[in-house]
């Protein structure tokens, strides 16, 4: 959490608001002015004044310039989180001042403070949601083309987002039920089904399909995920994927080979049926490679098998 709460504090340090379009009836020009003086101060309550005095459309703040100060307020609950966590290292107790900053904005830093505190409650299944909606945001910064702009610069490093991407990726296979994260119309997937990121290509993709024990039938959180999985490929429509079936250690070295396998065509199939046309390569690993968590230590021998037992998705395997 340390390294996040470093990234808030550079991204603030740096951030400006936007020039906005002047209005002769209540000058937003004087409102960008105070909101700054507000910002340097560390001032977050008369930033949310100055916020919704801002929205009275008398003042003629265009629609650009409240987003980017929405985005400053919710940044600076997500300073103010810091600063408690600093004292006694209780994420919980200071969540309630993450969840008021979301009515403002969700910048990647706020979601991914809540995914860590949500992580530390146990709370996997709402933690994947604001992983994955973290890492999109990431992703989507780190395209922007205005890459000298303070959310650019203060983007996680690729390494640093490839640990962030395998937080994720834990929180979705060890969670009980699967919750896609809201997708506007026209934005892409991202999340789980990120394939870049400044540099850093995500071959292959642990999707947390479950089956119930000993079967290649699905369980309620299976439906979930191929249907997600399915979603994804008819909208990316990748040429040729490759589907890698995986199983924890428990039986033999035969049967998990054959019963990985059989599950890795078995969303195939659910895939093909569903509509996805690309061609579909298939592979049983069995126990062979084992999922490897960022802390092995803080999991126990049944969240381990847990997390091997999954599906993994390559995209154009051939390349």
């Amino acid at each position: 959490m340390t390294s996040v709460r470093l990234v808030v504090s550079a991204f603030l340090a740096a951030a400006a608001l936007s020039s906005p379009a002047f209005s002769a009836a209540r000058p937003c020009n004087v409102i960008d002015k105070e909101a700054r003086a507000a910002q340097t101060a560390g001032d977050l309550e008369k930033l949310i004044e100055i916020y919704t005095e801002a929205h009275d459309p008398a003042s003629g703040c265009d629609e650009l310039w409240l987003a980017d100060f929405g985005r400053d307020v919710a940044l600076g609950h997500v300073d103010r989180f810091f600063s408690r966590w600093d004292k006694d290292k209780n994420g919980p107790a200071h969540k309630p001042i993450l969840e008021a900053g979301r009515q403002y904005g969700e910048p990647w830093q706020l979601l991914l403070t809540l995914a860590e505190v949500e992580t530390e409650l146990g709370n996997k299944e709402i933690a994947a949601t604001y992983y994955q909606q973290a890492v999109r945001g990431m992703e989507t910064a780190s395209r922007s083309g205005d890459s000298d702009s303070a959310a650019a610069q203060n983007l996680p490093t690729p390494e640093k987002f490839q640990e962030i991407y395998t937080q994720m990726a834990e929180a979705a296979l060890l969670a009980e039920t699967f919750s896609p994260p809201a997708v506007s119309r026209g934005d892409e997937t991202g999340g789980l089904f990120t394939e870049s990121y400044r540099g850093y290509v995500v071959k292959e993709v642990p999707v947390p399909v479950q089956f119930q024990f000993d079967s290649v039938r699905f369980t309620a959180k299976g439906e979930q995920v191929a249907a997600y999985l399915l979603d994804y490929l008819v909208s990316a429509n990748p040429p040729k994927i490759k589907l890698i079936g995986h199983t924890d250690p428990v039986g033999s070295d035969d049967f998990n080979y054959g019963l990985s396998l059989r599950r890795a065509e078995a969303v195939k199939y659910y895939l093909e049926e569903g509509g996805y046309h690309g061609d579909v390569e298939v592979e049983g690993l069995g126990e062979s490679e084992p999922f490897e968590p960022i802390d092995p230590n803080q999991y126990d021998v049944d969240a381990k098998h847990q997390l091997d037992r999954r599906v993994e998705l390559v995209r154009n395997p051939d390349s």
